[in-house]
């Protein structure tokens, strides 16, 4: 028995062999560590017992020291047999029995049935008075399980046998150790308070935490996700609180008596975008994007009758709006500027209606902004190099003294756009010609992207975007999302790739 739990002790690693290893050389020895055979194991209970049979073929047991004699069936008491004759398994810790709770009953009844004691698997643990003279071990045992000791190469791992694995550290299933699902629980009795083991699947899981959609920091953060720019001005969100005094319920419709809904952005604080995360990014930035909206645009109010849209205009996709703009997709990819406030551009779309309803309308919008509103778009910090074919222009880093950053392009806007239409209205037989006026231009572009002037492939991009001509979704998209990534603009090269690929028309352009 020391043998045993000097084993158990031993820091050395288990010999994958176990009790089969023929090596005896030093060597191993001092780094493996080989279980106790099973003569080795052997329970000592300070009793010499000589057993003899009697007329009927029982055992019967004597006792030297004491003097006592007792007749033993073998079917009514399994454990004694097993520690009497020497036979102890492999997979059980060798310890003198003093209290049995049955799992199949929770009282003893010395009327139970030999067939029921043959189903049910026992635990045996010491009473706690006993505590001070032996450790606490749990004795597993059952009559009718075979003897585990015909795979020498499995060792128990703890007294309590419920993880049984081989001396390589792989754990086994053995038919000696119930599973969880059999046992759920087990009670120590006695002098001890009851205690339960709970299975792990019962265990409560913590509920994850519910995400509050009103929380003005998520809010931003949504919108940030799902449409690549920095977060939105204040006089955005003062225009929603505008519009839920107006409509309460529906603040997104406040403004459907003068052909106008709030959508993009405010789909989100509307609750419209709650199923949408960073996995549908290709699907978010396209959301009111119309045909001729280049990245920089973004679309926060929508004629319900045309094509007519109100948004911001971004010079960097992580900077805040420099500019209120006005589109008419149905007309050209022209961007009207209407000023650096969106109270003052509805204010002054609403004037150009002249209708009742937008006059109404106009009057508290002033009313508001003259109580509400404090803040205005800052506007561009520098000028646009180029005005492009939107005539909104571009912005990009540019050194007057080296004369780096921007380019010219090879050709004058008037010619770019007579070559282009040329090659628009040309047959698929001049197509090639029309296309051979063209790449010189395109090359020119490209050795200036080289040469550090990124702003020319920009230039040449955004007119290939305006002409809106799908033959040149591809040249556009590659001249675009280089020149974005040279610029350090990868959100802009995000959306103008996805844009593209999925280019619509019409007068819905929600996603939802």
């Amino acid at each position: 028995m020391e043998k045993f739990f000097a084993y158990q002790k031993d820091s050395r690693v288990p010999c994958k062999y176990g009790r089969k290893c023929f090596q005896t050389n030093k060597e191993h020895t001092d780094k493996y560590k080989h279980p106790p055979t099973k003569d080795d194991i052997k329970v000592d209970n300070n009793k010499n017992t000589t057993r003899k049979r009697d007329s009927k073929g029982n055992v019967k047991s004597s006792n030297k020291t004491h003097g006592e004699s007792s007749n033993s069936n073998h079917r009514n008491n399994p454990v004694e047999e097993s520690l009497n004759s020497g036979e102890i398994n492999d997979m059980e810790v060798p310890e003198r029995p003093e209290q049995t709770i049955s799992s199949s009953s929770s009282e003893p009844n010395s009327t139970t049935s030999t067939s029921n004691q043959q189903n049910s698997t026992e635990y045996t643990v010491p009473s706690m008075r006993h505590h001070s003279q032996q450790q606490q071990q749990l004795l597993l045992t059952n009559s009718t399980l075979e003897d585990c000791s015909i795979d020498d190469g499995i060792v128990p791992s703890t007294p309590t046998l419920f993880t049984p694995r081989r001396l390589d550290g792989e754990t086994v299933s053995s038919p000696h150790v119930p599973s969880s699902n059999q046992i759920q629980r087990f009670t120590f009795v006695g002098e001890s308070q009851p205690s339960q083991i709970p299975d792990v699947n019962d265990r409560e899981q913590p509920d994850p935490p519910v995400q509050n959609i009103t929380d003005p920091d998520y809010l931003k953060t949504k919108i940030s996700e799902l449409f690549l720019v920095e977060e939105m001005p204040k006089e955005f969100y003062d225009l929603w609180s505008f519009c839920k005094r107006q409509s309460p319920s529906h603040p997104e419709d406040a403004l459907l008596s003068v052909g106008l809904k709030l959508v993009g952005p405010y789909d989100v604080l509307a609750g419209h975008m709650n199923g949408f995360n960073a996995n549908d990014v290709e699907k978010t930035v396209l959301h009111w994007r119309y045909y001729y909206d280049p990245p920089e645009f973004q679309t926060i109010l929508a004629s319900t009758g045309s094509e007519f849209h109100i948004g911001y205009f971004r010079d960097v996709p992580l900077g805040s709006p420099v500019f209120v703009a006005s589109n008419d997709s149905s007309e050209n990819c022209v961007i009207k500027k209407l000023g650096k406030s969106l109270f003052q551009a509805l204010r002054k779309h609403l004037h150009s209606m002249g209708s009742k309803e937008a006059n109404t309308l106009e009057k508290k919008l002033l009313t508001y902004e003259k109580r509400k509103v404090t803040e205005v778009l800052q506007g561009r910090k520098c000028d646009p190099v180029t005005k492009t074919f939107h005539k909104a222009g571009i912005v990009v880093p540019y050194d007057s003294k080296t004369d780096i950053g921007y380019r010219p392009l090879s050709e004058s806007e008037y010619s770019l756009q007579k070559i282009l239409k040329s090659y628009l209205e040309a047959s698929e037989t001049k197509k090639m010609e029309a296309m051979d006026k063209l790449q010189p231009i395109i090359n020119y572009a490209n050795i200036a992207s080289d040469e550090c002037d990124f702003g020319t492939a920009f230039e040449l991009g955004i007119d290939f975007f305006c002409n809106g001509n799908p033959d040149l979704h591809r040249i556009c998209k590659q001249l675009l999302v280089t020149a974005y990534d040279l610029l350090r603009r990868p959100q802009f090269a995000t959306i103008i790739k996805a844009h593209l690929n999925n280019r619509r028309k019409g007068l819905n352009m929600s996603i939802l």
